[in-house]
């Protein structure tokens, strides 16, 4: 691009408007006719046009230096390059080494320290043969002057590039003063490729931060009152006094203390699960080849929806849903709506789950809420699982290792999170549209749903969701039902009779059946049931044998309303069934409120206390006859006792016996 001519160091004018694009034709031609630049040879016959050099302006001067190098210093500059040689071993070292902390070289420095030995390497030559041919030939030493053409030769390569772009052809970034650069070359023969490697490039504050000030800093920011930087600054500076330690700036603490080698360290101890997000060890999850039905995952949590509410604002948002979820198609299978997170929640979402599939999971997961952890539950999770390789566990809290976590932040923030009354307080807030526009709800307060509409709501949000397309299905254009509809890879079915099962539970200890029927709590809900017979009337005969008797009471959640079942438990511990029980029948007693068949229907339940006293009675009486003990033989007896002073001659006493067995026979 450069050309000596007539003693004028040129440059092609295609430079302008071709290689570099600076100028169009048009206007480089308006610049050569104002005399902008000096045009000292016409383009044409072969020729290139050149413009004088030095008639360039500044700023595109600069620029042409930089792409194609400075033309003055462009022979010394090729003999200098033209020398350079490629040096392995650096290249061995640089790429093989690692900091302190177990990092290597990025690449970019990779580049910059290999070219700066392979410079240096030349310049130690260049200098070193230069005095031995000074020596032998006993002559004036110009060494100084030769370090000065050396430093400007290699201060120029910096500019070179290589054609049409920005990429420097040497990317070295050594000293451009002389005596620096000599230092430079004298510390890499001292300690070779080592000495280039910067440790702490770019961070001063790493060589003023360490020892007790270091230690200081961690400690005190670790705590977890978390004080913010400013507050630490001060105290810092205030000890710094007292220590007398360094100065520093309140940026360079920061810089510092966020340096991952530093900040693993005080973030264990300042927010534990943030050191878990940020610095904790993740396993990776082969997904590959799930299926549906392999994975379900449980997870209750607070639903972001405000809704009318008896109290002073008129507004609440207490609602809980607890959905289960098919962890490979992410359909929502199952699931609970109320104000509470308890094993009967749990139970509803998971019967919900079976009757929806008809099918075992063969892995099932949840969190460590106590209605999980409790007996029913556990009792209810290892049955339910396949049998063959099926498993269930909860996980370990604050590991975020549930799946469904992350399926449900998206439920809220692209479903749940559209309706107007939602209160978006489920997922953390950071951004304005995150948060809920409070006033616009208050104003509407009136028209907050009741329990009955949300719960439609949430019917429609469950639906949205599954029928929308599956995020790792969009090519096939997969909705998450139809990816759950899929044909399984391996599949264990339930029937009617492992639904009863599962599904119907036990209470903890036995309860009494009274004279009134069994009473019993579940969910801290008191039920009252009586045990009837086929025609609806109180069983008399269940009632003769098994009042005050104790019973498990096997119960349906869903079917508290209907009936229950009594068990016995055996001295083998295996339970056996007696009878179903249903809900008490209530009598009616206000005689404008009964119903067509109340008043006979009482007549009847009335009569039982009657009828059970009188086979009571003649049970009794049939005994007391057989065995001669009644109570109008208590008084014979008492009355001969009393006439004979209690000494009742023999044959006396043995007349007296025969007529009485005569009687009882």
């Amino acid at each position: 691009m450069y050309e000596n001519y007539l003693n004028i160091i040129c440059v092609d004018q295609e430079v302008f408007y071709d290689s570099l694009s600076i100028l169009s034709y048009d206007n480089f031609q308006k610049w050569v006719q104002r005399g902008k630049l000096n045009k000292v040879r016409t383009k044409g016959r072969g020729r290139t046009g050149l413009i004088e050099f030095d008639s360039i302006p500044e700023d595109l001067k600069n620029l042409i230096i930089r792409t194609f190098g400075n033309p003055y210093l462009k022979d010394n500059r090729e003999t200098f390059t033209n020398q350079l040689a490629t040096d392995d071993d650096a290249i061995v070292f640089f790429k093989t080494y690692n900091y302190e902390d177990g990092r290597g070289i990025s690449d970019k420095k990779q580049a910059q320290y290999i070219c700066e030995a392979e410079i240096l390497n030349l310049y130690n030559t260049t200098i070193n043969n230069y005095e031995i041919k000074i020596k032998a030939q006993r002559k004036k030493s110009k060494k100084g002057a030769l370090k000065k053409k050396l430093s400007s030769i290699i201060n120029d390569l910096k500019t070179e590039c290589y054609p049409n772009t920005q990429t420097k052809k040497y990317p070295h970034n050594l000293p451009s003063n002389v005596r620096a650069l000599d230092r430079k070359a004298q510390g890499y023969i001292d300690e070779g490729y080592d000495f280039l490697v910067h440790k702490n490039a770019g961070n001063k504050a790493a060589q003023k931060i360490k020892g007790e000030n270091a230690k200081w800093l961690i400690a005190t920011y670790s705590m977890p009152n978390k004080i913010v930087v400013p507050v630490l600054h001060t105290l810092y500076m205030r000890e710094a006094e007292k220590r007398g330690w360094c100065d520093l700036s309140e940026s360079a603490i920061y810089k510092w203390l966020y340096e991952p080698e530093q900040e693993k360290v005080w973030l264990v101890s300042r927010d534990l699960n943030e050191y878990k997000n940020k610095y904790g060890h993740k396993l990776v999850r082969d997904k590959e080849q799930w299926f549906p039905n392999a994975y379900w995952a449980i997870d209750g949590s607070k639903i972001d929806w405000m809704h009318y509410y008896d109290n002073d604002l008129g507004a609440a948002a207490k609602f809980k849903i607890d959905p289960v979820v098919d962890v490979y198609s992410e359909k929502i299978i199952g699931w609970s709506f109320s104000e509470t997170e308890n094993h009967i929640d749990h139970f509803t979402a998971v019967k919900m789950a079976f009757q929806e599939s008809q099918s075992r999971p063969f892995l099932f997961t949840y969190d460590g809420q106590s209605g999980h952890t409790s007996t029913r539950m556990q009792e209810l999770y290892g049955k339910m699982v396949a049998k063959k390789g099926g498993l269930h566990y909860k996980h370990a809290a604050y590991e975020h290792s549930s799946p469904v976590e992350g399926i449900f932040n998206r439920l809220q923030q692209q479903v749940i999170n559209g309706w107007w009354f939602s209160d978006k307080q489920s997922i953390t807030v950071r951004t304005e549209k995150n948060k809920p526009n409070m006033d616009f709800i208050l104003e509407n307060k009136h028209k907050l749903p009741k329990k009955e509409e949300l719960l439609k709501a949430w019917k429609l949000c469950v639906n949205e969701w599954n029928n929308s397309t599956h995020p790792k299905f969009k090519k096939e254009g997969l909705t998450r039902s139809q990816v759950y509809n899929q044909e399984p890879l391996l599949h264990e079915p339930v029937n009617y009779l492992d639904m009863i099962d599962l599904f119907w539970c036990y209470t903890p200890e036995p309860i009494t059946y009274r004279a009134d029927g069994l009473r019993v709590e579940i969910a801290k809900t008191k039920y009252h049931f009586e045990v009837y017979n086929v025609n609806g009337d109180i069983d008399l005969r269940f009632r003769e044998q098994w009042v005050n008797k104790k019973f498990f009471v096997k119960y349906d959640p869903d079917q508290l309303d209907n009936y229950v079942s009594l068990y016995l438990k055996l001295p083998d511990g295996d339970k056996q069934f007696v009878a179903d029980a249903q809900p008490v029948r209530k009598q009616q007693q206000v005689p404008v409120l009964m119903q067509e068949g109340d008043k006979e229907q009482w007549a009847k339940d009335y009569e039982v206390r009657k009828i059970e006293e009188a086979a009571a009675q003649s049970k009794i009486k049939r005994i007391q006859r057989e065995t001669g003990i009644t109570p109008e033989k208590l008084i014979s007896d008492q009355e001969l006792k009393m006439k004979f002073g209690g000494k009742l001659p023999k044959q006396l006493r043995n007349e007296v016996e025969a007529e009485s067995f005569i009687d009882r026979m």
